[in-house]
């Protein structure tokens, strides 16, 4: 919880230092995204693991949309609002630990997920045309539903995040390059916190590392 404090800290003295610069413009836009997430699963209270127990995995690949709002606070910083759509194609049954669902097989498995982030950006250089940038972001991310295409029955749809927890706390930085409305950026997402199923005494971290490009589709008190 300590880099939450931070990141509260900042935003309180960004704030403060925005009175006597102040802009208040906001820009709307769209988002797209793609990368990778990594997990790792802990086995709490346990003595041993049996053969074939697994820690750690990778999921095979993830993208997702979204929208964002960002309000100009002054020519260095300024808030982020973002909401998050993302698909995540996994390694079959790894959060349900089984190879297979009443006897048939698990062929493919894909989450789907939803986030809600609130952060700061700085600018690093504003007057130039060619910004470059840092944000940090803390979200909310949820389990909507996990899909999976099980032999002989198509696809079903699993609600419950398999008995975990569905709401992760998740923390973010990014850095990347904006240009009048288009920016690219490299973003890194850590948990703050373990999703846990309570009755197998396990919990679950994960890690994602994406490649963003958002585009300004509107602005509010601003010029190009």
């Amino acid at each position: 919880m300590k880099t939450l404090a931070i990141l509260s800290a900042i935003i309180t003295i960004s704030l403060s230092q925005a009175q006597a610069q102040q802009n208040n413009s906001w820009e709307f836009g769209i988002q797209a995204e793609y990368g990778n997430d990594w997990y790792h699963r802990a086995y709490y209270e346990w003595e041993s693991l049996p053969n074939g127990y697994i820690q750690d995995f990778p999921s095979y690949h993830s993208r997702g949309v979204g929208i964002f709002a960002e309000r100009i606070l002054n020519s260095q910083f300024s808030l982020l609002g973002q909401l998050n759509y993302t698909q995540k194609k996994m390694p079959v049954d790894m959060f349900g630990e089984r190879s297979a669902t009443g006897a048939r097989w698990v062929t493919k498995e894909v989450h789907h997920r939803g986030s809600a982030d609130i952060g700061l950006r700085w600018y690093v250089n504003p007057k130039s045309q060619l910004r470059f940038f840092v944000d940090g972001k803390l979200a909310a991310n949820i389990l909507i539903a996990a899909v999976q295409r099980v032999e002989g029955f198509g696809n079903v749809a699993t609600w419950n995040a398999f008995g975990y927890d569905r709401i992760a706390p998740t923390v973010s930085g990014s850095a990347g390059i904006k240009w009048k409305r288009l920016a690219i950026s490299v973003e890194y997402r850590h948990d703050l916190a373990p999703v846990k199923r309570n009755i197998s005494r396990t919990g679950i971290t994960s890690q994602a590392l994406e490649g963003k490009v958002a585009f300004t589709l509107f602005r509010s008190g601003t010029a190009d």
